[in-house]
């Protein structure tokens, strides 16, 4: 029971995003156009809540909630645990595999912020394409679900510009009504697994896989919860087409990181094997990442460039905004970020052309421009 509400965790938003009528279904012109309250006004459960605020820049807001479903007894080990950094033991451990996967918590944007990191070396290893999740086939997904949030659209921008193959993988046709709990899952990650098989099929022989996923479709086996067993992506990639894909978790068990190193991540070992805890087991590597600290909202986002804002003189002071940046050439979001009333939180932007914009969070547009930064 203590993993399933964890599982749980990657699917309900999913369901919203297929949901016609459902604000989450089209996002993307609720945040241009400034629109939180809408999204915030319609969200019942702390979940969703914690989904919006992780696309506003505000890891501050999403704490406690994600602490709350991430740490637990079994993250305490004892002495004789050995604790290794992550890098060097999925450098290592990436040569023999034609498909590597990685998992996310979708409110932690650290294991965006690492990918990104390790996207120069997994090029260097000989890796061509690299699939994400919530993406449909072939779509470059400039206006997708889970790119409205910066970390993630910069990973895919900067997979872009070091010349992987960006796609999506995933499922293509909507879950039945009468499917349940299980039967949806499986339904929805036996597609995601046949897309990723087409790539794989379209590809050259020496074609390196890395995909990037949400917490349980990594598991390599069919998982439990309180009405049976599920089955996952990986699981079906393994079990069913004959891929062994490395499968490391980073979901489980993130620790208060270090101002001096946002990105330190760490495994640990016993008596030489990988110690494997918390929210999916049946993996290869389980890493422990950082979170940002409350008190520190641009823990991670500080990395995607220099501080901006726009002149003090346009900014109301008695209440909350949002400012966000475009590129005027891609659509893509630079990064966004909302602040209460009182506070003036910058963005976090290399030099480009961008289309910034200040909004209340009703929509009303304050402050529309075009800016160049050096």
């Amino acid at each position: 029971m203590r993993h399933f509400l964890a599982l749980l965790l990657c699917v309900p938003l999913m369901v919203f995003a297929e949901t016609k009528e459902n604000p989450l279904s089209d996002i993307a012109p609720y945040f241009e156009q400034g629109r939180i309250n809408t999204l915030l006004d319609y969200v019942s459960n702390p979940q969703n809540e914690a989904q919006i605020y992780t696309m506003l820049g505000r890891s501050d807001k999403v704490y406690e909630f994600l602490t709350k479903y991430t740490e637990y007894s079994y993250c305490k080990l004892d002495s004789s645990a050995k604790k290794v950094p992550a890098t060097p033991l999925v450098k290592k451990h990436i040569a023999d595999h034609q498909v590597v996967m990685v998992n996310e918590n979708h409110f932690n944007v650290a294991s965006r912020a690492l990918v990104a990191k390790w996207l120069p070396w997994f090029k260097e290893q000989g890796f061509t394409h690299v699939g994400f999740e919530a993406f449909g086939p072939g779509e470059k997904a400039a206006r997708e679900f889970y790119f409205q949030e910066s970390m993630m659209s910069n990973l895919i921008q900067k997979a872009e510009a070091l010349g992987f193959k960006v796609f999506g993988y995933e499922a293509e046709k909507s879950t039945p009504d009468d499917m349940d709990f299980a039967e949806g899952f499986a339904f929805r990650d036996k597609q995601q697994a046949e897309n990723i098989i087409e790539q794989i099929t379209q590809a050259d022989d020496n074609a390196r896989f890395l995909i990037f996923a949400g917490w349980a479709h990594i598991a390599e086996a069919p998982l439990k919860y309180p009405g049976g067993k599920y089955r996952t992506m990986s699981d079906f990639l393994k079990n069913d087409h004959g891929i062994n894909p490395l499968t490391i978790d980073t979901t489980a068990c993130p620790y208060s990181g270090d101002e001096n190193n946002p990105l330190a991540s760490y495994a640990y070992k016993q008596d030489g094997d990988i110690i494997n805890v918390g929210s999916v087991q049946n993996v290869d590597i389980q890493i422990r990442v950082p979170k940002a600290p409350p008190t520190n909202i641009g823990y991670f986002r500080k990395a995607l460039g220099d501080a901006y804002i726009p002149n003090e003189a346009d900014w109301p002071e008695s209440k909350p905004v949002i400012l966000q940046a475009y590129n005027t050439e891609t659509g893509y979001v630079a990064d966004r970020v909302m602040s209460d009333a009182g506070e003036q939180l910058p963005l976090y932007l290399p030099s480009g052309n961008y289309r910034v914009t200040l909004h209340s969070l009703n929509g009303d547009l304050i402050w529309d421009d075009r800016v160049e930064l050096d």
